[in-house]
C-alpha cells in the first residue's frame, strides 16, 4: 500500500471541514444539473458521477473521527502518516 504524509496544515478537524465543502459542492452541482441539463442520458450521467463523489467524501468524513483516535489512517484506500506533532499520542503508540 501507499503511505503518504498529511500537510502542515491538515489534521482531522480541517480535513472534515474539507470533506463537508466537497459534499456541499456535489449537492449544488447536481441541483445545476438537474436545472440546466436537458438531455437525460448526460443529466443522469452527471448526477450519478457527482453522488458517487459527494458518497465517498461523506464516508470518509466519517472515518476521520477513527483516524484521530487510533492514528491509523486511510483515505480513499491509501494509507496516511499522522506526524507527531499533528497528533502526540501517534508518537507515543509507535513506541
Amino acid at each position: 500500500m501507499l503511505a503518504a504524509q498529511l500537510p502542515s496544515w491538515a489534521n482531522a478537524d480541517n480535513l472534515r471541514w474539507i470533506t463537508l465543502g466537497v459534499i456541499i459542492g456535489m449537492i449544488v452541482l447536481m441541483l445545476l444539473v438537474l436545472r440546466f441539463i436537458q438531455k437525460l442520458v448526460l443529466k443522469g450521467t452527471l448526477f450519478g458521477i457527482f453522488a458517487i463523489v459527494g458518497l465517498i467524501a461523506w464516508v470518509e468524513r466519517a472515518d476521520l473521527a477513527d483516524c484521530a483516535r487510533t492514528c491509523s489512517c486511510s483515505i480513499v484506500g491509501f494509507d496516511v502518516k499522522i506526524p507527531p506533532d499533528k497528533n502526540p499520542e501517534c508518537a507515543t503508540q509507535g513506541k
